[in-house]
């Protein structure tokens, strides 16, 4: 297990979680208003890369998530697929130049029935650009739409690709449990397959989700673990889907980015329960 942390493309605070950086080797990188208020408009992440791997010489691992708004993979399929197919290629330039692992999160807003109809066959052919490479595309889990199953696990299932996996987010479950007022790990075991978890999971979003709620009031959605009880709790849920043999990244939001002292925190408890 490697225990990464986040920051933005700026590496706001980062001398603050360089500790964790130089130890694991890996940090996940977001992109925000990177496109100017253009709807699935590419964006630029090769210098950050370049710069981050100057600043951080024992870097082996970078994982990029890009604009939070209008960036399904669906939906830039749809506007441009040219988009995605640049991208793919960026990600197999950088990681060859600097000889590091290369990640892409995407989210998706559609289920498994809408995949198969309209993304599975374009994703299967894009993905042949990333073949050999170390580069893997990873799908994210969110929470604001009803499929019975997690559908990235079955996009990866379908597709069983090398370069294909799963980011689980445990905020996204817990936002999704409190919608249907479920207890969260009785919903777990409805929406999650253990087998699936274990062999499509690249990574782990990982933080609380507060007042038993995430996605009424935002300042409830993806701050730091109160306490290292509520924290095992939710190792706890990892572990019993078989998601602690991968990358677990600390997504915290915080009042005070410059400092980074939430997600300080997080970072200290989690290496604490995991080891």
């Amino acid at each position: 297990m490697n225990i990464y942390p986040k920051t933005c493309r700026n590496f706001v605070g980062i001398e603050t979680l360089m500790p964790f950086i130089k130890k694991y080797g890996g940090v996940e990188l977001q992109f925000f208003d990177e496109t100017k208020g253009q709807i699935l408009a590419p964006f630029e992440f090769k210098s950050r890369i370049d710069a981050l791997v100057e600043m951080v010489p024992e870097l082996k691992e970078v994982t990029i998530h890009p604009p939070l708004s209008h960036y399904d993979i669906e939906q830039v399929i749809a506007k441009d697929i040219n988009i995605l197919k640049r991208q793919f290629e960026e990600l197999v330039e950088i990681s060859n130049k600097h000889n590091i692992k290369v990640n892409m999160v995407y989210h998706t807003m559609i289920d498994f029935d809408y995949h198969k109809a309209v993304t599975l066959d374009k994703l299967r052919e894009l993905l042949k650009i990333l073949e050999g490479s170390n580069v893997k595309i990873v799908l994210e889990n969110i929470f604001m739409f009803m499929e019975k199953k997690c559908t990235v696990y079955q996009i990866a299932e379908a597709l069983n690709h090398p370069n294909l996996f799963c980011c689980f987010d445990i905020c996204h479950l817990h936002c999704r449990a409190n919608i249907v007022k479920k207890d969260v790990l009785e919903y777990a075991r409805e929406y999650l397959d253990k087998d699936l978890c274990k062999k499509y999971t690249y990574q782990v979003h990982f933080s609380y989700t507060g007042n038993n709620d995430g996605y009424v009031d935002k300042k409830t959605h993806g701050i730091g673990h109160i306490n290292v009880e509520d924290l095992r709790k939710d190792y706890e849920i990892l572990k019993e889907f078989n998601m602690t043999d991968c990358n677990i990244i600390t997504e915290v939001a915080e009042d005070d980015y410059s400092s980074r002292k939430d997600q300080f925190k997080e970072l200290v408890m989690l290496e604490m329960v995991a080891n």
